[in-house]
């Protein structure tokens, strides 16, 4: 069990036996598949009120059952650049995190977002709210709790507005 507050960042590794508790808000970012073992869920029901389906003997076969060590926090790394903050979260052959934290409030200047021919860009606003400039001048209003896929190739993007981004690429 590890005790949990808000903005921690956690790596759980696939085959990793693990819960969230009652109360908490999280994000998941994971690699790109709609496979779950579920060992127990709570007797939670689904939208037929039957208990959800469990698979024990599946979820056992690849789970990493070796004690380990309770997650820790990562070091937290600022890079600035006019108007953003940018602090690493999270990296594995799967994908990448980081968190944005956007100021251009009473600013002349915007953010800038570039995306090249590698990877999407997902930005899940955490907190706050503005608009994305592309490089054609449409607007694109987000706020608190929007989620923004970014194609690969889109080029550079300004971001506008006081918020925090999740961004997640390949």
């Amino acid at each position: 069990k590890v005790k949990v507050q808000q903005d921690d960042v956690f790596y759980i590794p696939a085959g990793t036996v693990h819960g969230i508790g009652a109360g908490n808000l999280i994000a998941e970012v994971q690699e790109s598949s709609n496979l779950t073992y579920r060992l127990y869920d709570y007797d939670r029901i689904d939208k037929q009120r039957q208990k959800r389906k469990l698979h024990i003997e599946k979820a056992l076969a690849v789970a990493n059952l070796k004690g380990q060590q309770p997650p820790r926090q990562p070091l937290r790394v600022l890079r600035y650049t006019p108007g953003c903050a940018t602090e690493f979260l999270c990296r594995c052959k799967y994908f990448q995190v980081e968190r944005l934290l956007l100021n251009t409030d009473g600013k002349k200047k915007f953010a800038e977002l570039y995306t090249g021919s590698n990877s999407f860009q997902a930005l899940l606003c955490l907190d706050g709210g503005g608009h994305i400039l592309m490089e054609d001048k449409e607007k694109l209003a987000y706020s608190k709790g929007n989620c923004i896929f970014i194609p690969a190739n889109t080029g550079k993007l300004q971001l506008c507005g006081r918020s925090q981004f999740l961004k997640i690429s390949c």
